[in-house]
């Protein structure tokens, strides 16, 4: 007969926290897919045009960049961009400081899908978000509890660009 280890509550506890995250993250997840798919868009295509359009000042909407913030190969993104060019969602334009690289840019078509559902997600986050914010809290209170690691600030523990963690892209 085998006998299963039994968890220790606080170990359990943390591993309800998880999974309960990983489901509101999934629900978010499969929601935005679903909007996506209505306005006649593929969820990666939704992806592609909230990175370009939400680049941060100063950096380039590269096809190595959006293959790093879409998880995603570089062969991929090329592919994903081509489809947006030819349905008049993103433009091309070649990178005037480097004439190997191409920056894409989001057009006045994209941006009113885009438009659309951002407006969607923001009202689908007036539901998670709280949800989302509760989970986190959970976890870090059982983690704290369990002397696992002391107790930060979410702030503190999230990846910044260039951290000794990311990768730098051009």
């Amino acid at each position: 007969m085998v006998r299963s280890k039994q968890r220790s509550i606080p170990q359990t506890n943390l591993l309800q926290a998880l999974a309960e995250l990983r489901f509101h993250l999934r629900s978010f997840q499969q929601f935005s897919e679903q909007v996506a798919k209505k306005q006649h868009l593929q969820p990666r295509q939704h992806l592609l045009l909230l990175q370009i359009a939400g680049i941060a000042e100063g950096r380039s909407a590269t096809i190595t960049f959006l293959a790093v913030r879409l998880g995603l190969r570089q062969n991929s993104v090329v592919e994903l961009a081509n489809r947006s060019v030819a349905e008049g969602l993103v433009r091309r334009d070649e990178d005037p400081c480097d004439r190997r690289r191409v920056i894409l840019s989001v057009t006045h078509k994209g941006m009113r899908m885009l438009d659309a559902l951002s407006q969607s997600h923001a009202r689908e986050l007036d539901e998670y978000g709280p949800r989302l914010i509760r989970t986190l809290q959970r976890i870090k209170i059982v983690r704290g509890k369990n002397g696992h690691v002391p107790v930060i600030e979410w702030s503190q523990t999230a990846r910044k660009p260039g951290g000794p963690r990311s990768r730098s892209v051009g």
